[in-house]
Parts: C-alpha cells; sequence; structure tokens
C-alpha cells in the first residue's frame, strides 16, 4: 500500500538543523553541530573536539537534547577544517549523512538495572547502516531513532523509530511510539527501522518528522507492509541523574550533570583522561560506564573539581535554557543569566523547566512540564502544570515559580 506523498501541511521554511557541514550563524559566530550516536565519546574523539574548539572556535561547546554537541564561535568556511578531523576520530563517517546520523540511547546502554539486553552493538550497527544507506541521506535533520535498552531513557525524545529491547536477544520496532508486529534479533530489527526510515523519506514531502506524514505511523507500517501492534501504555521512565548507579555487572556508573548543557576544551581532556567510553545524554549528562567501585570517588572529585555537579538535588537538575542573547540573534533576553539565578533556589522536587529568550523555544524538550518564554511583544510566558499566565520580566517569572512550589 503507497503512502500518499504529499505532506498534510506546507512549512514555510525548511530544515535547517546544522552539521559540520551545514553551519549555523548565531550570534558568536558559526555553530556546527556533531552528531554522536549513542551519545558516545572515545577518548581520541574528546580531545580532538577540545582541539577543534580552541584553534576554530571560541572555546564554547554545548551539549544539546539530543546528545549531540556543538562548536561555537566557528568563522563561517570552518567546516573545510572540520570534516577531516572529524572523520579521523569517527565523528563524521559520511559526508553525505552528515545531518542523519540522529541516534540516540540512554547512557548506561543495557548496564542500567531493568535494562532487558546489551544495545552497544545494536547502535554502533544502526549508526552504520544509516550511514551507508544512500536514500537515507535524505532523512531531515529532525528526524531521530532511539535505541531502547528495556528502560525507556531518550523516549522523551519522542523518536521517530525505535529499536526496542525485550531481553534474550530479541528486539522489537515501534514508529512515533506505536509497536509494530514484529520480533527478530538486533540485525533483523535494525533492518525493519531502516525500511521505515526509508518509506519516510519517499513518503514526507515537506514533513520533518514522521509524525507529520500523512498516516504518520499506520501509513509507513502498511508501506513496509508489517501491521501496528495494539496500542499499549508505555512505562514509566526513570531518568538516571548525577549520582552513582550500580550496573547489572556489578560495575559502576557514574552520572554528572553539566550546567545548562556547557562543556568546554579543559574539561573534555579530563573527560578524556578518564575513560575511553563517555556517555552523553539527552538530560545534558555525561556519564563513564564500567567503573571499578573503588575508583568512584576519586573520579567524582575528579568531575567536581572539572566543573560539572554530582549532586542530584542541585537545582541545576532539571534547567535548561537555550542560547540566550550572547549565542543567538533571535533572542530577547539573556535566559541564560536568569536560569542561573533561577537554579540558586530551585528545590530538588521542583518540576523540569526550560527557559527561552524567543517563542522558537529552542532546545525545550517535548513535554518539560515547566516553560518560560520571551515573548515578541516584550512580556514573559509561564507555563507551569499545564497553566499559563503572562508576567512582564524573567524575574517576575522567577518569583512565580518559587509561589508555585510553595502552594
Amino acid at each position: 500500500m503507497p503512502i500518499v506523498t504529499t505532506a498534510p501541511h506546507q512549512r514555510t521554511r525548511q530544515d535547517r538543523c546544522p552539521g559540520v557541514l551545514a553551519l549555523h550563524e548565531a550570534a558568536d559566530g558559526w555553530l556546527a553541530r556533531v552528531r554522536v550516536p549513542g551519545g558516545r565519546l572515545a577518548a581520541d574523539a574528546l580531545v580532538a573536539l577540545a582541539a577543534l574548539s580552541e584553534e576554530l572556535g571560541n572555546g564554547l561547546v554545548d551539549l544539546t537534547s539530543r546528545a549531540n554537541v556543538q562548536l561555537r564561535g566557528l568563522a563561517p568556511d570552518a567546516a573545510t577544517a572540520l570534516a577531516p578531523r572529524l572523520h579521523a576520530v569517527g565523528l563524521l563517517p559520511s559526508a553525505a549523512h552528515d545531518r542523519a546520523r540522529n541516534v540516540l540511547a540512554s547512557p548506561l546502554a543495557g548496564r542500567a538495572p531493568g535494562a532487558l539486553d546489551d544495545v552497544d552493538d545494536v547502535v554502533a550497527l544502526l549508526d552504520a547502516e544509516v550511514s551507508g544507506t544512500r536514500l537515507l541521506s535524505e532523512l531531515p535533520g529532525r528526524f531521530c531513532f532511539l535505541v531502547d535498552d528495556g528502560t525507556g531513557a531518550g523516549r522523551e525524545i519522542r523518536p521517530d523509530v525505535t529499536v526496542l529491547a525485550r531481553g534474550g536477544g530479541r528486539f522489537g520496532v515501534a514508529l512515533d511510539g506505536r509497536c509494530l508486529d514484529f520480533d527478530g534479533d538486533g540485525a533483523a530489527a535494525v533492518g525493519v527501522a531502516l525500511r521505515a526510515a526509508g518509506a519516510f523519506v519517499m513518503a514526507r514531502g515537506d514533513a520533518w518528522r514522521l509524525s507529520e506524514t500523512p498516516g504518520g505511523a499506520a501509513a509507513v507500517a502498511a508501506a513496509i507492509t508489517i501491521a501496528l501492534a495494539p496500542v499499549t501504555r508505555a512505562a514509566r521512565t526513570r531518568a538516571y541523574g548525577p549520582g552513582v548507579v550500580q550496573q547489572r555487572d556489578g560495575a559502576i556508573a557514574l552520572t554528572a550533570h553539566a550546567p545548562l548543557g556547557q562543556l568546554w576544551p579543559s574539561l573534555l581532556r579530563v573527560l578524556a583522561t578518564l575513560g575511553d567510553d563517555v556517555r552523553l545524554s539527552t538530560r545534558r549528562t555525561v556519564t563513564l560506564v564500567d567503573l571499578d567501585p573503588a575508583a568512584t570517588d576519586a573520579t567524582g572529585a575528579t568531575l567536581a573539581g572539572a566543573g560539572l555537579v554530582l549532586d542530584d538535588a542541585s537545582g541545576w537538575v532539571g534547567l535548561t535554557a537555550c542560547a540566550g542573547t550572547a549565542g543567538c540573534p533571535r533572542a530577547l533576553a539573556d535566559v541564560r543569566a536568569a536560569a542561573a539565578l533561577r537554579a540558586r533556589v530551585r528545590a530538588p522536587t521542583d518540576p523540569a523547566e526550560h527557559w527561552a529568550a524567543c517563542e522558537r523555544r529552542c532546545g525545550e524538550v517535548p513535554g518539560t512540564p515547566v516553560s518560560v518564554t520571551v515573548r515578541d511583544a516584550g512580556d514573559v510566558e509561564l507555563r507551569y502544570d499545564a497553566r499559563t499566565a503572562l508576567v512582564s520580566s524573567l524575574g517576575g517569572a522567577a518569583d512565580r515559580l518559587r509561589a508555585e512550589a510553595a502552594r
């Protein structure tokens, strides 16, 4: 059954998600977004990012809501120098697929209590197959895959295609959160995921996400001749914040939070000395896996000394903000400074919140319960627990949030 090839609505602009080769002009220079499938960075990749940030940029590195990294303050022609050096450390295996390699996974990736299977090899296979499939070079930069180890980590991004661990080496596939009537090993599941992504490319018109195509998941499922299973309620996702988790194998995973997703060269070099497998997450965290329990305290002290947050009760945890006036020409206010003040008073029980300097609300994860948005009219929209109010300033928004927390 073919899919209609006209999108249900017409966009007024193309998908302009940046990449390494397609830079984005920001307030502090040009910006490159480096895809990091599974959030995994080896030591040589960390060192390379640190060097490139210093040599070609302004030394600022962002950790994004999709566990990618951004180099800031670049010259408009920086791609020429970036591409070969990122290719050398595995961060740009295919120039044609620069923006297509959006593959998410839990930072613990099969190691967490409750994980149903190891998924590192599945993540690697999916990335390699996406990079080797010509048709998938046409995926928009906002389309994304998730390899779910059974814990649900990453579902908050609402992936377009999910490869889902079921235990015992068996995997399913979901389209826009709806499972297909399919069960197979990891390689077979990757094959189905690729077919679904290819069907989306053929059908998408001007759509950026699978949910925007006519018929959505049902139409793509019909195109690949696999039925959708009955709708079931998704399990609650446990968020692994800063701190220590004992892995299923008895080793330790140590997670630290990067305030406002900010990284920098000296921190990247410190991380490179601590292991050859550093994991980034959609929650702006950095995780070291497979640690010896005896090394936990010393490693944690090193991370804290480098500027990361290891206290799960910190006001920084769950607090995000867009680039603001320092990094975006569209920004209407310095929301990062306001968010930093907010971090001092947030309680561990406060819901996650995002501060945005314009109504595009860049960097906000879908479903974030609290948002503060500066509007073109100059006022500030505060959304809290599905209730919306207008206030006159960012300080007024902070006051209202404190009042809400006291209720």
